[in-house]
């Protein structure tokens, strides 16, 4: 404080309220913003150290100093690579309460503190797409052990219908090869003897955990955002470019017809999503399907998606 009592600096900071396992393995930018304001008008301050810590231990700590704020001014800081701890971010089996403190000093006296709330999920938790969409990807897994056997049951499935049994992406140029591979993945997967679990309320936008491929092969249990990123894992291992839709209370899984290079990671352009399928270049189908015995063939999937992308639908895909 100075002597008139007033705070000798403001802090104005932006941080990330969720953080995870997956945002350390994506680089998921933490601080994004800090800046530290001279709320005097007269006088310049000099040699500012501003420090960034947490409890718990969920990242390194770090400071700056700033030679000098002039009197009135704001000293914005660009360099924000935080380092988070993913061991610790790893272990985490259920969501922790934690928050991150701010403090700067100036000739050895602490002029200012600033404390924010953090929720640390649990490593295999999604926050939703309501904060970090764009981190589903990163629970598509195709090097999960469970992908491999996916993946045979699907060539083996080819092998008996007469197909070539080679899973081999995008190599024949053939939208109708693509169909068939992503047929026999729905059908091995269908083939493993799944049981659907109601996700928690709105999920699509709150996030929940999410059961890894090993996961649903080891329980037989799964919700339809546990499906679709099963799907999307033995898509990946398949060679091709797979998606995830979000309508309302629901997620489904797709695949390009041909390779696809996108702009941007999440679209939330319900629109360009129902062309891009009418294009005949986006296949998408119902995952939860894959928990029915029987299952519906999986032509049903993918009418049943169609019109779950209808337009009274709201949509996000990524």
């Amino acid at each position: 404080m100075n002597p008139n009592g007033d705070a000798i600096v403001t802090i104005h900071s932006e941080i990330a309220v969720k953080l995870n396992f997956a945002c350390h393995q994506s680089a998921f930018a933490f601080l994004r913003e800090l800046r530290i304001e001279n709320n005097d008008t007269e006088q310049r301050l000099e040699d500012v150290r501003v420090t960034l810590s947490c409890n718990p231990a969920f990242l390194k700590p770090k400071s700056w100093v700033l030679d000098r704020i002039a009197p009135a001014g704001i000293r914005a800081i660009s360099e924000r690579d935080i380092a988070l701890d993913g061991t610790f971010l790893l272990e985490l089996a259920d969501s922790l309460s934690g928050h991150a403190m701010i403090t700067v000093e100036h000739n050895g006296a602490v002029i200012a503190e600033q404390t924010k709330p953090v929720e640390l999920l649990a490593y295999n938790e999604w926050g939703g797409a309501g904060y970090m969409p764009e981190l589903l990807a990163a629970f598509s897994m195709p090097n999960d052990p469970a992908v491999d056997r996916v993946i045979h049951d699907a060539s083996m499935i080819l092998r008996q219908a007469g197909k070539a049994d080679q899973i081999d992406g995008y190599k024949s140029r053939s939208r109708q090869r693509v169909w068939e591979i992503t047929s026999a993945i729905y059908t091995a997967i269908c083939n493993l003897g799944v049981t659907y679990a109601v996700p928690p309320a709105s999920f699509e936008s709150d996030g929940q955990k999410i059961r890894l491929p090993s996961q649903i092969l080891e329980n037989r249990v799964a919700t339809c955002l546990d499906t679709a990123m099963l799907f999307a894992s033995a898509l990946e291992q398949a060679g091709l470019n797979p998606i995830v839709a979000l309508p309302r209370e629901h997620a489904v899984a797709g695949v390009w017809l041909q390779p696809e290079e996108l702009s941007t990671i999440v679209a939330d352009e319900a629109e360009v999503l129902r062309k891009r399928v009418q294009l005949q270049e986006l296949l998408l189908f119902e995952t939860t399907f894959a928990t029915n015995s029987p299952a519906p063939p999986f032509s049903k999937a993918v009418e049943t998606a169609g019109k779950l992308i209808s337009q009274d639908r709201d949509v996000r895909w990524s």
